[in-house]
């Protein structure tokens, strides 16, 4: 399912590619009516289309490359629902379950196979809510990135909405020659300033990405800790029949 934000830009996209084509085609219609021996005025302006031709194509290359791979926070949101949901909710119970005071064996039974088994339980209790935190501690990680992708392109849109009123601007203002360089100078402008907030949520979403990296490196650690420390039940201590007695 594509992002809300996402679709705007693709919107948004659509909208400034018109805006712009609307431009260039209102400068050359006003600029056949202007005689050949005023060429002298017009090279100017031809030299300001120019330049905002290879600014527009700056911004949509840079906007395209993004789009590309544009990612997917509602994804990203929904992972990380299935990790609590089905990872920590699920071992909470069954820890919550296994908890000495719930569990009938340590009435029913003593001796030395039902003091170990005392022994591990709570160990194991503990192995089970750590798993609950990490699944916890990665929902969080997760919808961070989520909402920082979609923050990312919220920002891209804001970039493009800069670029599309400044375009408006333009095609009013370039009813004639004498507007005209004002016109190019105006959309010139607009996207520049676009072009400053693209960089700008780029640099923000690359300090998110980093910052997310380094969480999940921490987890994955984490994880690789607990399969290392978690504690293995003396079964041994279990399995013969002597050594469990009904409790007196």
């Amino acid at each position: 399912m594509t992002s809300p934000a996402i679709q705007q830009v693709n919107d948004k996209l659509r909208e400034l590619d018109q805006k712009i084509n609307d431009f260039f085609n209102k400068v050359n219609d006003v600029l056949s009516w202007v005689p050949g021996f005023l060429s002298d005025l017009i090279q100017p302006i031809e030299n300001g289309l120019e330049s905002l031709r290879q600014k527009v194509k700056e911004f949509f290359d840079r906007v395209n490359h993004l789009i590309d791979q544009p990612g997917s926070p509602t994804r990203l949101h929904e992972v990380a629902a299935d990790w609590v949901n089905m990872v920590g909710n699920t071992v909470g119970d069954i820890a919550g379950r296994i908890s000495l005071d719930k569990l009938q064996t340590n009435l029913d039974w003593e001796g030395r196979g039902a003091e170990a088994y005392k022994t591990a339980v709570p160990a194991q209790v503990s192995g089970l809510n750590s798993v609950k935190d990490l699944a916890n501690q990665l929902r969080g990680s997760l919808d961070n990135l989520g909402n920082g992708i979609e923050s990312f392109w919220t920002a891209i849109v804001i970039a493009l909405v800069t670029f599309v009123v400044g375009a408006v601007g333009a095609i009013i203002a370039a009813c004639t020659v004498v507007g005209i360089p004002a016109a190019i100078a105006a959309i010139l402008g607009a996207a520049g300033v676009s072009i400053g907030l693209v960089a700008t949520a780029i640099l923000s979403l690359q300090s998110l990405t980093n910052t997310i990296s380094s969480e999940q490196n921490t987890i994955a650690q984490k994880v690789h800790d607990l399969g290392d420390q978690w504690a293995k039940s003396n079964t041994g201590a279990m399995q013969a029949k002597t050594d469990w007695h009904v409790a007196q």
